[in-house]
């Protein structure tokens, strides 16, 4: 299902930003309102004015930040251009490289924060979207940016660093899968995530445990996926 409403988000997206008439107006046919509703969680329109001035207010990416963006887009099948790779072909959409970092951002009727924001609300479980799979992490940072004239949101998260089978071993929950919980390493990971807010499935519930915890010799995570009540 997961898998299915992200093909719809990013279908959605080529239909809106496409700058084929006749791809613009079979967008109109298949969503008469002009955004559809998981469209309207992930990018918002724009004016040519609005899109200036919010660049005017961003700040730049790191180059490792901006490279992992390009990855990311091309990943999910959309052919944006570096602003780096010179010339540009007609009618090539680039990649800024700026965003403005916002702390938090709302998605329906829940609220996301990064984890230097708000901890409670950046700890979520989320589909990647080039694995396909589910993951756990932390919200690092979110992106605003305007890319051909809709302004997209991107989330950077840091994913859980599993324990070794043998301290799993340790603690009871890989004995009741039911209870929706795991226990992780408390060290954040290196590796970070990209994903949009499409992605997310639901916030965690987190419970930081001591070096010692059913003997486990290192500070650890409780997480518990039991929020989402079978939402997404």
């Amino acid at each position: 299902m997961l898998s299915q409403m992200t093909r719809r988000a990013h279908l959605a997206a080529v239909l809106q930003e496409s700058p084929d008439a006749e791809v613009q107006a079979l967008a109109n046919i298949l969503e008469p309102s002009g955004v559809s509703d998981l469209e309207s969680i992930t990018t918002m329109p724009l004016k040519h004015t609005e899109a200036a001035e919010i660049l005017q207010k961003a700040s730049n990416l790191q180059d490792p930040e901006y490279v992992a963006l390009l990855y990311y887009l091309h990943r999910t099948g959309r052919p944006y251009r570096s602003c780096h790779n010179i010339p540009f072909p007609p009618n090539a959409i680039i990649v800024p490289p700026k965003a403005l970092h916002t702390p938090q951002f709302r998605c329906g009727q829940y609220t996301f924060s990064t984890h230097q924001s708000h901890p409670g609300n950046s700890s979520v479980q989320f589909y990647n979207p080039l694995t396909h799979s589910s993951n756990t992490g932390t919200i690092e940072a979110i992106w605003r940016l305007p890319l051909n004239a809709r302004l997209h949101t991107f989330l950077v998260i840091r994913p859980h660093t599993p324990l070794s089978p043998e301290d799993q071993g340790k603690a009871p929950f890989i004995q009741f899968p039911g209870l929706l919980t795991q226990i992780v390493d408390a060290q954040q990971s290196e590796q970070v995530i990209i994903i949009e807010p499409i992605h997310i499935i639901t916030h965690l519930t987190t419970f930081p445990r001591p070096a010692g915890t059913y003997g486990i010799e290192r500070k650890t995570l409780i997480i518990c996926t039991a929020l989402n009540r079978g939402r997404r």
